[in-house]
């Protein structure tokens, strides 16, 4: 059990990282569906 104590702080760090990295992938996703929709305006003006 006490090996329990000395994990939940590194599981708290961990999880901090990963929310971390979710909200840039979810950047990261929102400017590449801007760039598609900018080249599928384009593709259809051509």
């Amino acid at each position: 059990m006490d090996s329990i104590v000395y994990l939940t702080p590194l599981a708290f760090v961990f999880s901090l990282a990963a929310i971390s990295q979710t909200n840039s992938l979810k950047k990261e996703l929102n400017y590449l569906k801007a760039e598609i929709e900018i080249l599928n305006d384009k593709i259809k003006n051509d």
